[in-house]
């Protein structure tokens, strides 16, 4: 399974996040979610962060408490990427199932409108 190492570099409108899984740079972005779900994706399942800390994923409420305590150049960015790996685990890829029209009474769908 592959390991990953998160940076951070702070710009002037945002702190980014650097995700490199293997040495090879994976994804930039200022998005801790968009960070977590390129983990998931991957199935990466050991998390460095700025070689200050090492955590298994998905993280917990423990690991938490434990990154609280690590000295990361970013800590807010650091913590909330943490949180955000905690909500991965076994979920399905997508968060809202395909929408469909709901059934009336007798069995018909809603049809869509027809033209005139």
């Amino acid at each position: 399974m592959p390991t990953a190492e998160v940076t951070f570099a702070r710009q002037p409108e945002a702190v980014m996040m650097t995700l490199r899984i293997d040495g090879q740079v994976i994804a930039e972005s200022p998005s801790q979610e968009s960070i977590a779900r390129e983990l998931q994706l991957r199935h990466v399942r050991l998390l460095s962060i700025e070689s200050v800390f090492e955590t298994h994923l998905p993280t917990s409420e423990r690991t938490l408490k434990q990154a609280a305590r690590a000295d990361f150049s970013e800590p807010m960015a650091a913590l909330k990427l943490i949180a955000a790996c905690a909500a991965f685990g076994e979920v399905a890829l997508f968060h809202h199932p395909e929408r469909r029209g709901k059934s009336r009474v007798g069995g018909h769908a809603k049809k869509p409108p027809t033209p005139s």
